[in-house]
């Protein structure tokens, strides 16, 4: 036998013994055998992969993506009426100042100090209601104070009173400022002037951050 014949041999068959017919039988069943069988596991993992993949695309554009409202606008009615809304005329805004200042007046502690009435608590806290310091014509003075705050002895209405009036300038805007101090001026049989966000803006200027006021530096508003 032959080098080459012997290089042919296929250890453990006996090449003798296939005919041609047994040949053909075998090639047909290898043709009929599957070339790759998916498990279980593999299967599931692909469908995971599958949906963790759709889902992080959808979250990048509803949450990382550009923030544009129309892509939540499926009707053009509705993307019509959407730019129609940001196109609108602009004046400018109109403020309720009593209505702001009464309702931060229950909101912070003004009231606890100076009560709903406006009375004050007797030797702790001045009352509101018929104050020189709320009723003057000047409301830069009122201004002043809730801007700044107040410290040590004061008067009011003949009775001395020695506390602290807290600064409301910092946490408060203009426009709040401005609801506080026209509420005060006109609740309570008080009847002094509206006080507007400009008012309110022009003390702030001028003023600047400062320390609590006293009474002493406030002298010249009754002089």
């Amino acid at each position: 036998m032959s080098d080459e014949s012997q290089n042919h041999n296929i250890s453990g068959i006996d090449e003798s013994l296939a005919s041609d017919e047994s040949i053909l039988k075998t090639h047909t069943r290898i043709r009929r055998e599957p070339f790759f069988v998916a498990s279980p596991v593999l299967f599931t993992t692909a469908i995971a992969l599958t949906v963790i993949f759709i889902f992080g695309w959808f979250y990048q554009r509803r949450y990382m993506g550009e923030q544009n409202p129309q892509m939540y606008l499926h009707e053009r009615s509705d993307i019509a009426l959407y730019n129609n809304w940001l196109e609108r005329p602009r004046g400018p805004i109109v403020y309720d100042y009593y209505a702001i200042g009464e309702s931060l007046y229950t909101k912070m502690a003004c009231v606890g100090c100076h009560q709903a009435n406006g009375e004050g608590l007797p030797g702790q806290f001045p009352p509101l209601a018929g104050s020189e310091y709320v009723t003057i014509e000047d409301s830069t003075l009122t201004t002043k104070v809730l801007l700044a705050g107040l410290v040590g002895p004061v008067t009011v209405k003949g009775n001395e009173y020695n506390g602290n009036m807290a600064a409301y300038g910092g946490g408060l805007k203009d426009h709040e400022i401005a609801g506080v101090v026209t509420y005060i001026r006109k609740s309570w049989g008080n009847e002094s002037s509206e006080v507007t966000k400009d008012d309110v803006a022009a003390v702030r200027g001028a003023i600047g951050d400062r320390a609590p006021w006293s009474a002493e530096e406030l002298g010249s508003y009754f002089q």
